[in-house]
């Protein structure tokens, strides 16, 4: 049985949850709370797309069973029947919103808290069917952060979220109480700041760009973005036009300007990235480990050092597989040939007498081992010189974690 075959109605305008839903038509009694209304179908599959916790949800009684029934009975939100008038004094309105929901939206982010690496500041715009295209817009480039330098703006007010297309839900907000606020926190924290305005001399396409986060002003429809953003960002460009044209409207031009910005600024910083890049920076250590045992080993074996790790795993498991050699080793098929080959021909190593794909250590290699172990012991202990004891603990966490993220990864 699904919530939806046991109905639980609500008849009274009293109701608190109806008394409180009632007061999120209203910014202060969203900020209040710290929730905001869902207005339709639309909006509540929006707020289910982008995660937004929902709490519950008012539907006129009657209202066939449909798939957003079944969505919310699936993900268990509780859901009451009540009547046209209650749904109409909930939103406000003349005229009938068959479904309404009430969600928690993201507190917003404190000064402190870092943004992303592009972050659009809203510069007292106004309009809110710019500022919902706005977001929209950036979302589809794939940001989230945005910044405003006006107080009292909400962008979970109805229309915003209406243009937004719900990505307003999925907004990482900070606000600031003036324009120069913003721009000297921002530029604390490491953004480059770029204005745009149609006065600037540098033409946006051009300007050259520091392999460096970005955070891009867009200013009021009338009167632009304010003269101290202007005067202490780091870049002022503007969008060259026609002779014809002489301003785009604002949700327009914040379009071309993120095509633009986002692009270079991702071509300015992919040399610093991939060289900063965790996957690098970890296939560049484990290579350096690698030698490093090797030059250690071989004053003293034959063999190298991916080989005597091989072999100090196999005495400690007694038989691996092949597949548990190339996974725990970390190579390819071939590579695994060419790495086990020697050791075949040493005698360091047969295959199981019960399993033609795993392989056993010989008596051979635990005399081996033991006599290369205060080797490999030194070498350890000098690629790890300098840390304390609590460190190299906390090494062997941090291995272990991103090792069970990754395969975790490569599970689902």
């Amino acid at each position: 049985m699904t919530q939806f075959e046991h109905i639980i109605q609500i008849t009274s305008i009293k109701d608190p949850r109806v008394s409180e839903a009632r007061e999120l038509t209203s910014a202060s009694g969203r900020a209040r709370q710290g929730k905001c209304l869902l207005e339709g179908v639309e909006s509540i599959q929006w707020a289910i797309e982008t995660r937004l916790p929902i709490e519950y949800i008012f539907y006129k009684k009657g209202q066939p069973h449909d798939t957003l029934h079944t969505q919310l009975s699936e993900r268990a939100i509780p859901c009451y029947a009540t009547t046209e008038g209650i749904l109409k004094k909930i939103s406000d309105t003349s005229y009938l919103v068959p479904y309404i929901g009430v969600a928690r939206v993201p507190a917003e982010l404190p000064e402190a808290v870092p943004m992303g690496d592009f972050v659009v500041v809203l510069d007292n715009v106004q309009d809110h069917g710019n500022i919902g295209t706005i977001i929209r817009t950036a979302s589809a480039f794939g940001i989230r952060d945005i910044a405003l330098t006006n107080t009292n703006l909400d962008i979970y007010y109805k229309k915003i979220v209406s243009a937004s297309r719900g990505r307003s839900f999925e907004v990482r907000l900070k606000r600031f109480r003036t324009g120069a606020e913003a721009v000297t926190a921002l530029k604390r924290q490491g953004y480059q700041v770029v204005a745009t305005s149609p006065y600037a001399k540098d033409v946006q396409s051009l300007v050259p760009l520091q392999a460096k986060p970005v955070a891009l002003v867009v200013g009021n429809e009338t009167s632009g973005i304010a003269a101290d953003i202007v005067s202490n960002a780091d870049i002022v460009v503007q969008i060259p036009m026609s002779g014809q044209i002489e301003s785009l409207n604002v949700g327009v031009a914040t379009g071309i300007s993120l095509y633009e910005l986002k692009f270079r600024m991702i071509l300015t910083m992919l040399i610093n990235y991939i060289r900063a890049n965790l996957g690098r920076e970890v296939n560049v250590t484990g290579i350096l480990i690698q030698q490093a045992f090797d030059a250690q080993i071989r004053q003293s074996s034959d063999l190298n050092g991916q080989q005597v790790i091989l072999l100090m795993m196999l005495i400690c498991d007694h038989v691996m597989s092949l597949e548990e050699i190339s996974r725990e080793i970390a190579v390819t098929d071939e590579e695994r040939s060419t790495l086990l080959r020697p050791l075949f021909d040493k005698g360091y190593i047969k295959i199981a007498h019960d399993d033609q794909h795993s392989i056993v250590p010989t008596e051979a290699v635990e005399r081996t081992i033991a006599q290369l172990w205060s080797i490999v012991e030194r070498a350890e202990q000098a690629v790890l010189a300098g840390f304390s004891d609590d460190e190299r603990a906390q090494f062997t966490t941090y291995l272990k974690r991103i090792q069970e993220n990754c395969q975790h990864i490569i599970d689902c």
